[in-house]
Parts: structure tokens; sequence; C-alpha cells
């Protein structure tokens, strides 16, 4: 896609507008703006010069709260009969993030010279994923945008409060894991060297566990840059490995094997496909896109395998329940609800109830790791700094016997 400028008089009133449009060629760009009424005088490609600017802007992250506030005002927007065009330029307005500034000032300007919303928003894929420009698909044929504006704010809403009530959970750990390692790393580097010159200048017998600390603080001091190199290639081959289809595998089946924190992956996995597969069918999506898009959301290649053969068994026939059932990867509730569904005619409704069912269970499970956390944390950061400090301090006791001898 190029972006053309354009420079035209309207047929009716005689008014100069100019403009740019994003399209294939420069008879597409003719072809919009005479459907618009409007008489083309010239029309030329935008020259592209690298844009600091935008570069910067284009590194932007947008983040799941800015696109549940841009889709939960324009559903609002829309349901008090806003007009598309106007809405958008709103919008365009009251966003503060600079990349989806531009992205909704070009959407609105696609817009407003005939493209259809959801083929505007299949030009920003990077913002809006299938799911999103699938909705918003049905609405523009429906004639219920805002409907679908208000499903889609939900379903991110709901996936917002999932995503911070795991990093909520995870945040207390990671800090008590980063002070730990500073304050090991202050006491071996810093404090011990110091406290342990003093200590063999009487040179009194060293116990076992001085020697041991003492070991690793010489290491920690003369190798630093060792164990750094080695952690850096550790992690660079875990990234190799895990961008490998087979390897990313691997490891999403071990982490659905570790006790809790599996379960806790699960659960985030058939609540996103439940909420995803309702929003998708009530809105009148073709079952096997439905999977298609599903398979997108997910970030869990067995899942997404399990997905691909249930599409593949839905094709030749099969119904979506017998699909879970014949996985082990689906709990047996959700297949079997999802037959109810499917006798009564209420899949979307059903896939909607399970999957507040799995919000409940993942709720109680963050709940259960947070306190189980806690305590073991605590024991060990203790007990770390504890064994360094005793350590430290065994060679004075020695000391203070022979002397007293």
């Amino acid at each position: 896609m190029k972006e053309f400028l354009y420079r035209a008089r309207e047929k009716r009133t005689g008014q100069w507008r100019d403009g740019s449009i994003t399209a294939e060629d420069e008879n597409v760009v003719i072809r919009r703006l005479q459907e618009q009424g409007l008489i083309v005088v010239s029309v030329r490609e935008k020259k592209v010069y690298f844009d600091i600017n935008k570069f910067l802007i284009n590194l932007q992250r947008i983040s799941l709260r800015d696109l549940v506030v841009f889709t939960r005002q324009f559903a609002t927007m829309l349901r008090a009969g806003v007009a598309l065009v106007r809405a958008l330029g709103i919008l365009s307005q009251e966003t503060r993030n600079a990349r989806l500034k531009l992205a909704i000032e070009d959407i609105r300007r696609e817009v407003e010279s005939g493209t259809a919303l959801s083929q505007a928003l299949a030009k920003h894929r990077d913002i809006f994923p299938r799911l999103y420009i699938s909705l918003v698909r049905v609405g523009e044929t429906g004639g219920i945008l805002d409907v679908m504006f208000d499903r889609l704010a939900s379903y991110y809403e709901k996936n917002e409060e999932i995503t911070r009530k795991i990093k909520g959970a995870s945040a207390y750990p990671i800090a008590i894991i980063g002070m730990a390692v500073i304050m090991v790393i202050f006491l071996l580097t810093y404090v011990l060297p110091t406290f342990l010159n003093l200590l063999l200048s009487f040179e009194a017998p060293i116990p076992l566990p001085t020697k041991i600390v003492m070991e690793l603080s010489s290491t920690l001091r003369n190798y630093w840059y060792v164990i750094l190199s080695i952690v850096l290639v550790l992690y660079l081959l875990f990234r190799l490995i895990t961008s490998k289809p087979k390897g990313k595998e691997l490891w999403d089946r071990f982490i659905l094997r570790i006790p809790i924190i599996g379960r806790i992956q699960k659960l985030m996995i058939l609540s996103r496909l439940c909420h995803t597969l309702s929003i998708l069918i009530s809105g009148g999506v073709p079952i096997i896109t439905a999977l298609d898009v599903v398979k997108e959301t997910l970030d869990s290649v067995p899942y997404m395998n399990a997905v691909d053969d249930a599409r593949r068994r839905i094709s030749e026939g099969e119904q979506l329940s017998a699909t879970f059932i014949r996985s082990d990867l689906f709990p047996p509730m959700l297949g079997y609800m999802t037959a109810v569904g499917e006798e009564s005619g209420l899949v979307d409704e059903m896939l909607n109830r399970v999957g507040v069912y799995y919000d409940g269970e993942l709720d109680a499970m963050i709940t259960t790791l947070t306190s189980l956390l806690e305590p073991i944390l605590i024991v060990f950061v203790g007990g770390l700094v504890g064994f360094i400090v005793i350590a430290m301090y065994m060679p004075i006791f020695q000391i203070i016997q022979t002397l007293s001898r």
C-alpha cells in the first residue's frame, strides 16, 4: 500500500479539497475520489523520507489499557449516534499514546475516503488483532457496530483484569528475590572481604561454612564477568531454542506440568479460549473461522495444535463438543457444556458460562499461589542471608574461645 496526495474539487459546491489516501495505485485513488463526487485535479505519490520522529513513535508500545480505553470510548460514541469519521477524529485528539494516535488518524482518513472500517483497521494488524477486525466486520455487515465494540471492550477489559492479577501476584516474589540477590552480592563482595581480612589476622582456624562463603566471595569478585557471560549465553540459548516451533512446544508442555503454575497457565488459556469463541459465535462468525481466530489469541503450542485438530475434525463433519471431549488438554466439563449448548442452540452462552467458571478458578489459584509463596520466600531469603551471617561470625566465636583459654 502507498500513500498518495490529491487535489480535487467538489462538483456541487466547487470547493477545493486537498488530502491523502492510502491505496494500491493512482487508479484506485481516482476511483474513490470520483465515488465521493469529486473532480480529480491531481494525484501524486507521497515521497517517503526517513522520519526520526515517526521511527521513535513506532517504537512506542501500545498497552492493553490503551486498546481498552479506545474501544470503550468508540463504543460509547457510536451508541450515542456520533458519526464514524467524527468519532475517530475525537478519539485521535483524546488518545495520549502517540503511536495509537497516528494509527487512528490514518484510519479516519481511510474511512473518510470510502474504505470500510474493518479494512482500515486491517492495515494496522500490529495494533488491532484479528479477533478485533473480525468482529468489526461482523458489526458492519449486521449494522451493529456499537454492539460489537461494546463486546470487544468487555472482552479486553476481562483480559486486562486477568493480566493485572497475574502481575500483582508475581510482583511480590520478584521484588523479594531481587532484593535477596542484591543483598547477597553486597555481603559477598563488600562486607565479607573486609570482615574476614580482619579475622584472618588472628590466625584462628576457619570453619567449613566460612570457607564455603569465602570461596563464593572470591569467585564472585574475581570471575564476575565469567558468571555474567554464562548467564547471558544461557539466556540467549533459551531464547533461541524457544524461538523454534519444537523448542517452544517442549517449553510450553513443561510449563503446563509445573504444579500450581501449570494449573494457572491452563486456566488462563481455557478462559481466553471460551470467552473468545463465545464472542465470535454470538457475532455470527462461522465456527471454522472462529477457531482460526482463537488460535491466534493463544500462546501455548500444545493448545494451538489442539485447536488446529478441532478445526480439521469439524471441517470433516464432527461437532465442536466431540473435539473437546476427544482431547486430553480440555477438561470434560468444557466438552459436556458445549454439547448442551449445541443441543439447545446456545453454544455461545454455554461457552461464556464455562469461561466465567474458569475465571473464578483462576482467581482462587492466584490467591493460593500468593499465600504459599510468601512464607516460602521468607524462609528461603532468611536462610540464605542467615547462613552468610553465621559463616561470618563463626570465626569470632572461635577466636573468643581461643582467647578465653
